[in-house]
């Protein structure tokens, strides 16, 4: 890090290819999970093993959209829900999915209540 934050922060787009695209769906269908889902598992997976740790938590955000009377309105309404994951050597990546499944749908029934 430098010793003083510069507070600028970068994009790496990536394309996913066709292939790997209907791929992705595909599995995620046949587990049951949408591809959300099993991109965060993935993702969470990296993280758990990048770092060692048993309990992962992402930040993802919400539109928090989901009354009428916020539909046409202008504004930031966008709500953060955070979504964990618990790892131990037995848990296999289908059940992982499972895990993330539960969660996400969770949080999602009760997203009108603010992380922040």
């Amino acid at each position: 890090r430098p010793a003083v934050p510069s507070h600028q922060g970068a994009r790496w787009p990536i394309e996913l290819g066709n292939e790997l695209a209907a791929n992705l769906k595909r599995v995620a269908q046949q587990q049951g999970v949408t591809p959300f889902m099993l991109l965060l598992a993935s993702f969470q997976t990296l993280l758990h093993r990048y770092s060692g740790q048993a309990d992962i938590r992402v930040g993802v955000p919400t539109a928090n959209r989901n009354r009428v009377e916020t539909e046409r309105l202008i504004g930031f309404f966008v709500n953060t829900q955070v979504l964990r994951a618990e790892f131990d050597v037995q848990l296999t990546f289908g059940e992982l999915l499972q895990q993330v499944r539960q969660r996400t749908l969770g949080a999602q029934a009760h997203q009108d209540l603010p992380f922040e």
